[in-house]
This record gives structure tokens, sequence and C-alpha cells, in this order.
């Protein structure tokens, strides 16, 4: 019944092109590809016909020969699409994206300290991911770099009754903004300095389970998240980086100030075992702001802060370390962007402050291809910092970052 509609719709279709009108090549197409369809549309309708009568009578009768389509010789051939036909074979096939990032760095700090380097292929990650099921999907991110492989991060993520999402395996703890996103995707091409006097120059990592849920409130979203892991990170919780357990909760907030512009805050709280001095515990207590301003012509702004602080029991009395960035950011339009940035950490006990001073540009050539162009000066350097620099305590450093950004293969968004 379906294709004697359909047989019926498109002579209508013919006779809505005028025939007085001087053809278009497209038009002529249109015309043939129609005829064609009727052509297909009587063909099927004969072998329905010849398969009941052959269900009927319990007599084989011999299919109808396929009608060739006729094509007005004054038409160009029509183009005959090419079906492919979804097979259980290729349900579940991961989606795999490479992503390069060719990077350099010029840096000059105290005591004469020089340091340059520019690798043609700092770091490559190998992107899999792939639905297991209606329930579950599966994302595993695997970098080379230094020579070597590792898998940067690699969960399950199940959805639960009533709203809620569970992650197991080893993903990025979901800290302020900066911490759980991949460093290709963040606009600058440094790490902010209160972070690696907090963690060190690496992320805070962890393997555990994380389950959250959404909330909705009058205009606004929120998230609840709560989560088990355990880390090996030297500088928050041992120095001998040692596995230790932890705990965390974060609540995160939205709200839409206008048609253009959001307000994101949140708040996370983590503590665990930190292994300097006997059953003492780290406890992380953290806070961020997001003021985001995009326009549908690619235009806008946003304002980003985030502050962290890390107390450390001790045998004798405790240690807190404070880390904090305000980033700014002017979205030009689509392909081009400038940004500023100033970070800020301190060390209890009379142990000093530092600061730093960031500004760049960025130019998206497309949605797979990016260049970062950055400049960094910092003052009276923290351990961690004067370490990954390689310069004295307390010393200053000017930096300059180079960094271009490719990707092939489909790969999922960031978060807003």
């Amino acid at each position: 019944m379906k294709a004697r509609k359909l047989a019926w719709l498109l002579p209508c279709l013919l006779l809505a092109i005028p025939a007085h009108a001087a053809e278009s090549d497209e038009i002529k197409v249109l015309k043939s590809q129609i005829k064609l369809l009727m052509q297909r549309v009587e063909a099927l309708e004969q072998q329905t016909a010849s398969n009941s009568d052959t269900v009927s009578t319990g007599v084989a009768q011999k299919k109808p020969a396929p009608v060739s389509p006729v094509v007005s010789a004054a038409s160009p051939p029509a183009p005959v699409p090419t079906v492919v036909a979804s097979t259980a074979e290729n349900t579940g096939n991961p989606s795999v994206s490479v992503i390069g990032t060719f990077a350099g760095s010029a840096m000059r700090g105290g005591n004469g300290v020089h340091k340059n380097s520019f690798l043609p292929l700092s770091e490559g990650e190998f992107v899999f991911g792939a639905a297991v099921d209606a329930h579950t999907r599966l994302d595993v991110t695997v970098t080379a770099a230094n020579g070597g492989m590792a898998v940067e991060e690699g969960y399950l993520t199940a959805r639960l009754p009533e709203g809620f999402r569970l992650r197991a395996g080893r993903k990025f703890i979901p800290l302020g903004r900066a911490n759980e996103v991949h460093p290709h995707a963040l606009v600058y091409a440094d790490t902010p300095n209160g972070l690696v006097n907090l963690f060190g120059p690496e992320k805070l990592v962890g393997e555990g389970v994380f389950i959250d849920h959404p909330l909705y409130l009058g205009d606004s979203a929120h998230s609840l998240l709560f989560g088990f892991f355990r880390n090996g990170n030297d500088v928050a919780f041992d120095p001998t980086g040692k596995n230790r357990f932890g705990g965390m909760a974060r609540w995160t907030g939205m709200w839409d100030l206008d048609d253009t512009t959001t307000l994101e805050l949140g708040g996370t709280y983590i503590n665990g075992r930190n292994g300097i001095a006997g059953s003492s515990r780290s406890n992380i207590l953290g806070a961020h702001l997001a003021l985001k301003n995009s326009r549908f012509d690619h235009s806008g702004w946003s304002l980003q802060a985030e502050w962290n602080r890390n107390r450390i029991n001790k045998a004798v009395g405790h240690s807190m370390t404070d880390g904090a960035y305000l980033l700014g950011e002017y979205d030009i339009n689509r392909n081009w962007l400038a940004f500023a940035r100033y970070d800020f950490s301190r060390i209890s006990g009379g142990m000093g402050y530092e600061d730093a001073y960031s500004a760049g540009i960025g130019w998206k050539l497309s949605e797979f291809q990016s260049i970062t162009l950055q400049y960094k000066h910092t003052r009276h350097t923290l351990a961690q910092t004067a370490a990954n620099l390689g310069i004295g305590i307390g010393q200053s450093a000017n930096e300059a970052f180079f960094r271009w950004v490719v990707a092939i293969g489909p790969h999922r968004p960031h978060s807003y």
C-alpha cells in the first residue's frame, strides 16, 4: 500500500516542474532520478504480487527481471546512490582519533639559566570510544610521549536508573575547571603555576569509581558527584609516589544570565591518607567560577577563576599550599582569540608566595587544527615551580611557548 501511494506521488512531483521553463542540468538530473524511482516502485509491486501468488498457490514462480532505467538522451546519466547496509559486524566498533601536539618553549631564568626545547611531536594521543550496549560506554586515551606509551584515561560510563551516572576506571580527577581537561583542549599552552605547586607538573589522576546525578532547580542546572579513588601523586599525597586512597565530593551549578551568557559555580572537597607522617591526611578544598558569553557569530568572552588549598597534617602541626589562577579570554571571531592569565601560589609558615603573568593569542584554523603563542613571566618561584623550571627557589623566569595541535578522526566535544 505504501509503494502504491509513493507511485502516485512521484508523477505529481514531475508535473510540479514547469514544462515551459528552461531546464537546468540539476532539474534534468532530478527528473531522471524520479523516473528511476518510479520504475523501482513498479518492480517492487510486481515482486510483491509475485510473492503473494507463490504463497497462495504453492507454485514457485520466477522473479521478474529488474527493469533497467530509461533516461532521456538529452539528460545526463543520473548517479545511482550507494547504500551501505548496517551489519552486526560494525555494531560497537570504536571511533578512533589521533591528536598530535607539536610544542616548543624557551626559558630564561635566574642565575643565567637558559633552556630551549622543540619537539616535532611532543605528545600523541590515541582516543578510542564506543558504546558497549544501550547502557554502557567505554573510553580509552593512550598517550605517547618521551619514547613511551601509557594509558592516560580509561573508564566505563554506565547509565543507572533515576538519572544516576557511574564512571569506573582511570580518569582525571574532576577538580575545578582545568585538571579534568586534556592539555590540548586548554586555550593556553602551559600548566597554571597554582596547580603545579599543588600537584606537580602532571595532572591529578586516579583509579576509582565516580557517581553523579543532575538536579534542576528552576532555570538552573546542578550536579552532585561523589568518588572514591586511589592515586600516586607525590606532591599532594605521598613523596614516595605510593598509591593512596581518598574520597571526594563535588557540586557544580549553572545559570543562564541571558541568551548568550552563562554563569557556573562549583566547589570540591577531597580527603585522603597522604603517607607523609604516620596516619596524616591531606584535605583539598577548592572552588571555581566560569562566566562565559558566546554569540552566534562565534565571538564573545569568558572569565574563569579557580582556587584550591591543600592542608597536609603532619606529625607536628600542618602545612597549607594555596594555588589559584584568573583567566580572561576574548574570542574575536571564529578563528582568532586572545587571552591573559594571572597565577598565584602561597605556602604557609613563612615560605612566601609566587605569582605569574601570562598573555597569548590563538589561531583556530579549523575544528581540527589550532596554533597558540604565549608569553609568561614568573616571580618568587616556590619549590615545585622552581624544580620544574630548573632554577633556584625565589628566582624569576621568562618563558615563551609555541603549540600546534592537529587532530584526525572523530572526537567527542569538550566541556562547555
